[in-house]
């Protein structure tokens, strides 16, 4: 029996292994891409610049002319940003994150975003690594590769654009580890910054449900929370909740897709798929369990 127990916890450790080795191949797959990207961020593109200048000037017209956030193109008086910058689409939660960078000039606020991305893929693997650890070797390996390998020019589409989904991503992944931890209220946080596009966030919806089913009230009573508390301020000053409404809302909420878009939509997607396998062959082996006895 003691034996048994031993090669069990040896088969764990073996498991364990694989899937930090399989984490640890990912995250400098991640760094590669990134420094293969972040080079050639300082050059605008032909027409537009890359998509980070969406969420500066959108940042920018909050303090500046705060009813033009989501009109497209450029608007008189605006910070320049050539040839032109992007349109921002993001609910005005999203403001709150991007306020820091504002004190920064474009370029630098550009740089230091993508760095701040790259610099939390760490705290990403660390999300992957927790909610996998205890499923089954094989399952868990697979997933942890799609996530963080496969998904790896995605992630480096991501980083070239300066585009928030991959923090997005990182948010929507880490709420479902702390639901998964049994910590509903920091699940909640993570998924209220994370819904700046609803899309990614609806999905992800049901999955966060799953990992926080022994604790949906808190979850429930936290995500409407901060989700309230961090976009109603915004419909009383300049209507801007409203202009998001209209704008970005009100027409079909499945857009053109951009292939970073899918990011956060194939992390949650394989986490589901997980646990879905999960659940099914637990619930199998109670049920032959069940008949023989």
């Amino acid at each position: 029996m003691a034996l048994n127990r031993e090669q069990k916890r040896a088969k764990i450790r073996s498991h364990q292994k694989e899937l930090k080795s399989i984490i640890l191949v990912g995250l400098i797959i991640n760094v590669a891409a990134f420094c293969v990207a972040f080079p050639q961020t300082f050059t605008p593109g032909p027409v537009f610049a890359r998509d980070f200048s969406a969420y500066y000037i959108g940042e920018w017209r909050l303090f500046h002319n705060p009813t033009q956030i989501y009109q497209g193109g450029s608007v008189a008086g605006d910070y320049l940003i050539p040839p032109a910058p992007q349109t921002f689409k993001y609910s005005p939660s999203f403001l709150i994150l991007l306020a820091p960078f504002l004190t920064l000039s474009y370029q630098n606020a550009f740089a230091s975003f993508d760095i701040m991305q790259i610099t939390l893929m760490l705290l990403f693997g660390f999300f992957v690594y927790k909610i996998l650890k205890d499923k089954r070797a094989v399952l868990a390996n697979v997933a942890a590769a799609i996530i963080i390998i496969a998904l790896s020019p995605l992630f480096y589409v991501g980083y070239l654009m300066g585009n928030a989904h991959v923090l997005q991503t990182i948010l929507l992944v880490g709420a479902c580890y702390f639901g998964y931890a049994k910590k509903p209220w920091a699940s909640a946080l993570l998924f209220a910054f994370g819904s700046f596009d609803p899309r990614a966030a609806l999905f992800a919806l049901p999955l966060l449900v799953w990992y926080n089913r022994q604790n949906i009230r808190s979850f429930a009573a936290g995500a409407a929370g901060f989700i309230a508390l961090t976009n109603l301020p915004f419909f009383f000053y300049s209507r801007i909740g409203f202009s998001f409404l209209q704008t970005e809302v009100s027409g079909s909420i499945i857009k053109q897709m951009y292939p970073y878009d899918w990011l956060p939509l194939f992390a949650i997607a394989t986490l589901m798929g997980v646990e879905i396998f999960s659940t099914v062959t637990i619930n199998y082996k109670v049920q032959q369990t069940l008949l023989k006895t």
